[in-house]
């Protein structure tokens, strides 16, 4: 009988994924290591505002009549227009460079340095008179104007264009050296390149596998061919959403864009949010529960859909999109692994790492809270896939193992129920049981069924015996008719009479094998389509 020898996995493939995952693991540390504050600019705080319907014009005193300080009520120029007071202290021979004001913020503004305006970020106004400013920008300070110690600094700022409300229209307020304010934006550009190309190049890879994937014609919806395209294909959505979130919040520091359109940006990182945390989830359930996916797919609406809507913040929004179906993705993988005794090994192999990964990137998460938006949030999103990745390619090399171990048993599968009965002297097998010594023929024996470190062996007459050895030892012992047609089941070929197709998904089997005494034995979904056609075939005796 032909043999078959697996390709061990070349060196230079682990080398690869060890490598990617030391420098993914580097540069966490170094963004962990980074100051959170924008570099070289001083923030300025706001320290009381005045609306503009009510103070036409500019300011002398913040105490007057429809004013508010900012610790009373904070200020939103979200449908109004307000003047803002942001006062600062200015060092001896600071002005040796050129100072600018930035401003990122969803609004249009004015500014005011001392009493004198000295630039604009469109045009404030109130309802269709705005002219809508930059999300991000910049206002030449002029030295003539600034004072060493106190200085006075007002803006007129507005937002009455956008379809909904953010909960924190203004970002930042600060002073720094004047310069290209997306330089301010763009701190990682080069690590957010690397993990762009890192997640385009597992997009590309699994798309691929997908799109030119086999998908060999079997009985049943959840064979191993059509789900691993599945997993191929969600491997290469989860790739697609996590690049084109990065790339829309990288866009902010490399394109310049009117603050209307920031809302528009924020729904589509929030959709490729959800779509990232749905693949997740349906990759999970695609492994280890593809039965309930409809069940938890319609759990995670049901929950997630009133959360977005309660949330006010769009970061804790995102956020939450991606880790609410990540902690479920994380409990049905636990879950699974825990039932591990229970079930056949082959649909709960690598549930325990799952479920590990899962948590270790949702608690990193958690544990990272505030900063979940920014480049971190992205390495976090790029080992959680690396991880997958190699998940993935250790799953199809367990499959090609059993396919390959499965065509010895089909080869031999075949032979045996094509062939009549067996001319070969009857052979028997000697079993120790309490203490007693007992022959069995073989071809009394029906199947056998293997149970953890020993073996059930079923007669024709209905009686049972232990074997106190693993089914794979017992298939060493017994003559060539036994055939192994399921994980667990081995089956006398000579008893066969009837193959026939079941809907028992408990099983984990979508066909069963009928023998003389009634008695009824599982047939992988692997070997169906080879037992189907040698059942079928007319040389077949009473096998």
């Amino acid at each position: 009988m032909p043999t078959y020898a697996l390709p061990q996995m070349p060196l230079a493939r682990n080398s690869a994924v060890a490598l990617i995952l030391i420098i993914l693991l580097g540069c966490f540390a170094w963004v962990l290591s980074q100051p959170r504050a924008l570099p070289q600019l001083q923030a300025l705080g706001i320290q009381a505002w005045c609306d503009a319907e009510q103070v036409r014009t500019l300011p002398a005193s913040f105490s007057a009549a429809g004013c508010q300080s900012q610790a009373t009520q904070p200020a939103d120029p979200q449908g109004r227009l307000l003047w803002l007071e942001l006062p600062f202290e200015l060092p001896s021979g600071a002005t040796a460079q050129p100072l600018a004001l930035f401003i990122f913020a969803k609004a249009s503004s004015a500014v005011y340095l001392n009493g004198q305006l000295v630039g604009q970020n469109g045009q404030p106004g109130v309802a269709a008179s705005e002219i809508p400013g930059q999300m991000d920008s910049q206002i030449y300070l002029p030295p003539t104007q600034l004072r060493t110690g106190s200085n006075q600094l007002v803006l007129l700022m507005s937002a009455q264009q956008g379809w909904f409300k953010l909960a924190q229209p203004i970002h930042f307020i600060g002073i720094g050296p004047y310069g290209n304010v997306n330089a301010y934006l763009q701190q990682y550009t080069g690590l957010g390149l690397l993990i762009l190309g890192v997640l385009c190049t597992g997009l590309l890879y699994f798309s691929t596998l997908a799109l030119l994937g086999s998908s060999t014609a079997v009985s049943g919806p959840a064979e191993p061919a059509i789900a691993t395209r599945g997993q191929d294909a969600l491997l290469a959505l989860l790739s697609l959403c996590a690049a084109a979130q990065l790339g829309l919040e990288m866009s902010r520091g490399l394109l310049g864009y009117p603050y209307p359109l920031h809302e528009l940006r924020l729904c589509a990182i929030l959709l490729c949010a959800c779509g990232f945390g749905f693949a997740l989830l349906w990759l999970t359930l695609l492994r280890y529960q593809p039965a309930l996916w409809r069940f938890w797919t319609l759990l995670t609406v049901l929950v997630l859909l009133p959360l977005l809507w309660w949330l006010d913040s769009f970061d804790a929004r995102i956020a939450i999109a991606t880790l609410l179906p990540a902690a479920l993705a994380a409990c049905i993988a636990g879950v699974r692994w825990y039932q591990a005794d229970h079930q056949d090994a082959t649909s709960t192999a690598g549930a325990g790492s799952s479920a590990v990964l899962l948590l270790l990137y949702v608690g990193s998460a958690v544990v990272l809270n505030g900063i979940f938006q920014e480049i971190l949030a992205f390495l976090l999103v790029t080992l959680l896939l690396c991880g997958l990745f190699v998940e993935q390619a250790l799953q199809r090399q367990q499959q090609l193992r059993q396919q390959l171990t499965d065509q010895q048993l089909i080869l031999q599968l075949q032979l045996q129920l094509q062939q009549h009965q067996s001319t070969a002297p009857k052979a028997s097998l000697t079993i120790t049981s309490a203490g007693k010594v007992q022959r069995l023929l073989a071809d009394d024996i029906a199947y056998c069924q293997a149970a953890r470190d020993y073996t059930e062996i079923w007669q024709t007459d209905g009686r049972q015996h232990l074997y106190s050895g693993t089914i794979k030892a017992l298939e060493q012992e017994l003559p060539g008719h036994f055939i192994r047609v399921h994980r667990s089941y081995l089956v006398n070929a000579h008893q066969v009479r009837q193959f026939r197709t079941t809907t028992d998904s408990d099983s984990g089997s979508g066909a069963v094998l009928i023998l003389a005494s009634g008695q009824q034995v599982p047939v992988s979904r692997r070997l169906i389509p080879a037992v189907r056609s040698a059942m079928l075939t007319p040389a077949t005796g009473t096998g």
